[in-house]
């Protein structure tokens, strides 16, 4: 079920990316683009890992529906008014020099959607705890088909240009909001009287330790998944930015199958807390079966590319193929670091992921710095590829080590 949401997921924003590439052009692409990364960006450095934490104590039945959604509605509109206020002055004093050539306003109007976002991102996570996973798909789902709808309105209805295209993204994650809003408090109906002190500093505190550890996994990961963007921005043109995008996002489609898995996988394995040797068990399971499909996956797309990048995106968009090839070996090896991931962080050792996640944010770093200027976007995917193979190495020491830990506690 989760794999369907995913490749809907997927259609809905190939129709997306197509239709504002081919509309927009390379340029206004790359404008897009950052505009979106604004919020995107925000939400994942802000997020205080409050949405694995969630996963793990509502799976666990430490907390139910009522206490995990009013305390992660607190803290998101805390953490949604501190980062919006913190990031209004850093845009009108550096904007141009953080994202040079992008105009200012659409750096603002993708500032809107982030309190949205981060909302939206905290209480899915409820629905993914209690492994409701149709109420889960369908508020992932209904985003992106919105976003579509808008984007075609606001471009060839009304030709609003980069600014409608963000619009119409800020729409879909309000739409969204609501919708899981409403799921949640239906579902909530007929559980006990919420108790204060829980859904209080009892909850705020429990959820907050165990989540800044993931949190800082997540974050160095995420910029792991943009700092190649962002650098190629920096170092060369938009219209670079452009190209390059579509392939990172053609690439990372590739991912679906190893989401999916790890969207079920992580509530299941933080559920095993009592059977070590089954979670681990599981693990490899998963690890073995997502690497294979997504490396058959990946070389078929790879080749179907060759025929399709000039009919879908046009000629200027004819490096994207070299590019993917050059991508695919980190697409296939970060497949099968998520699940190892989700295995560590069901142990409650969350810590262990951000250990990896420094060292594949720094080779990933330092290697843009080193081979974009000299390489171009070529060697952009370069550093990409080696800091993701780099990560799964180390994943899998750590999965084995836990191994070692949780058989030496239960003896």
């Amino acid at each position: 079920m989760t794999l369907g949401r995913q490749l809907l997921a997927a259609f809905a924003h190939l129709l997306l990316v197509a239709m504002v590439a081919r509309e927009l052009g390379p340029e206004g692409n790359g404008h897009y683009a950052m505009a979106i990364l604004v919020p995107t960006l925000l939400a994942s450095l802000l997020n205080l890992g409050v949405g694995p934490a969630t996963v793990y104590y509502v799976s666990r039945g430490d907390f139910n529906i009522r206490q995990a959604m009013t305390g992660n509605m607190r803290l998101g509109l805390v953490v949604a008014i501190v980062g919006t206020g913190c990031m209004l002055p850093l845009l009108w004093g550096w904007g141009a020099e953080i994202f040079p050539s992008v105009p200012k306003n659409l750096l603002y109007l993708g500032l809107v959607g982030f309190p949205v976002t981060l909302l939206l991102a905290y209480l899915n996570t409820v629905m993914q705890g209690l492994e409701d996973f149709r109420a889960f798909n369908l508020t992932v789902l209904l985003p992106p088909y919105i976003n579509l709808a808008g984007v075609f309105f606001a471009l060839y209805i009304l030709s609003y240009g980069v600014a409608g295209a963000v619009v119409a993204h800020i729409l879909g994650q309000a739409i969204g909001l609501l919708v899981v809003i409403y799921m949640l408090n239906k579902k909530r109906k007929n559980e006990p009287i919420l108790d204060e002190s829980k859904a209080g500093f009892g909850y705020t505190g429990r959820v907050l330790t165990y989540g800044w550890k993931a949190h800082l996994s997540n974050v160095t990961a995420f910029i792991n998944y943009r700092a190649d963007i962002f650098l190629v921005n920096f170092f060369l043109t938009p219209v670079a930015t452009g190209v390059y995008v579509i392939a990172v996002q053609i690439s990372e489609k590739l991912w679906m199958l190893s989401q999916a898995a790890s969207t079920v996988l992580l509530p299941r394995l933080s559920a095993m807390h009592e059977t070590p040797r089954a979670r681990l068990a599981l693990t490899n399971k998963g690890f073995i079966v997502v690497s294979a499909i997504t490396l058959v996956a990946s070389i078929c797309v790879a080749i179907s590319l060759s025929w399709l990048i000039n009919p879908i995106f046009g000629e200027e968009y004819e490096e994207v193929v070299p590019l993917l090839w050059w991508l695919l070996p980190g697409i296939i090896a970060g497949a099968g670091s998520r699940i190892f991931a989700n295995c560590i962080a069901a142990a409650g050792k969350p810590e262990w992921n951000m250990y990896s996640s420094f060292g594949m944010v720094a080779i990933n770093v330092v290697g843009n710095i080193i081979l974009v200027p000299e390489y171009g976007i070529v060697g952009a995917a370069w550093a990409t590829s080696l800091a993701y193979c780099f990560n799964t190495a180390v994943k899998a020491w750590q999965v084995r080590r836990l191994n070692s830990v949780s058989t030496e506690l239960h003896n």
